[in-house]
């Protein structure tokens, strides 16, 4: 069903290209035009600590996916389909991607965040449990020191890599287009979206950077997927908008709200 609730406005997806076909056909839907511009990128990693968790699955007690790119990442490199031990997942996205892989996780925390997990894994005994953990080197520590605390034996494994694109030429143009306010609306979901964009536009158009983040807080709007992308924007002191739930569905149906 369509409706005009964006009412035309152009709205900036920078999440990873791969990512952000759900997000725009949501903007499409409620009368907005999209934008991709990423400012992440995935790529995906076959790292020994991987190939070994792959490799020896059946001596973990649990393995937990942060993220759709770890879920895929891990099955490039298992040779089955069925993981026989628990499995943990954030995010709805992570266990849809998981099902398409025929399991399902033992646990999906209310709260799509690492602090949402531990808080799941409270009343569970990990003591002296084997937990893998396929992610991004790139994460907050928050949940493999938390795991630790509780007892665990955390495996952390790099299965992709998050980082700034190649190619900055759209990043750049998208400097341009909040320069001058071509733009009505950006969305980021997760923190690595905000910080890169800055990062770049710091680096490479330096004399603009102080002008950007004016024009971000004062005449575009500012979507944020949860708190802790927010607490990157608010590093920045930029203002966003914030959905109870952590999903590009709610986060949309917030940024509506608003408006």
């Amino acid at each position: 069903m369509t409706t005009d609730k964006l009412e035309s406005k152009k709205v900036v997806i920078t999440r990873p290209k791969e990512r952000s076909m759900v997000l725009a056909k949501l903007i499409e839907e409620n009368g907005g035009v999209p934008i991709i511009i990423p400012t992440l990128e995935l790529q995906l990693v076959k790292s020994p600590e991987l190939i070994k968790i792959a490799e020896d699955i059946e001596s973990f007690d649990w393995i937990i996916f942060t993220s759709p790119a770890g879920v895929r990442s891990f099955f490039e490199v298992y040779p089955s389909r069925t993981v026989p031990c628990n499995i943990a997942v954030i995010g709805i996205k992570t266990e849809e991607v998981l099902n398409e892989y025929d399991n399902t996780p033992d646990i999906v925390p209310e709260s799509f965040t690492a602090e949402g997990l531990l808080e799941s894994f409270k009343d569970i005994d990990l003591k002296n449990k084997n937990v893998a953990l396929p992610r991004t080197l790139s994460a907050r520590e928050v949940l493999p020191d938390g795991l630790t605390e509780y007892g665990a034996n955390v495996l952390v494994a790099e299965a992709y890599t998050s980082g700034v694109p190649k190619d900055k030429t759209q990043i750049l143009e998208l400097s341009d287009l909040i320069l001058n306010r071509d733009i009505d609306i950006i969305t980021f979901t997760s923190p690595l979206t905000v910080k890169n964009l800055l990062d770049v536009i710091k680096e490479y158009k330096a004399n603009e950077y102080e002008e950007v983040l004016k024009a971000l807080r004062e005449d575009i709007t500012i979507a944020s997927i949860g708190p802790i992308t927010g607490k990157m924007l608010a590093q920045y002191n930029l203002k966003a908008i914030e959905p109870k739930k952590y999903t590009v569905k709610d986060m949309i149906e917030s940024l509506i709200e608003s408006l």
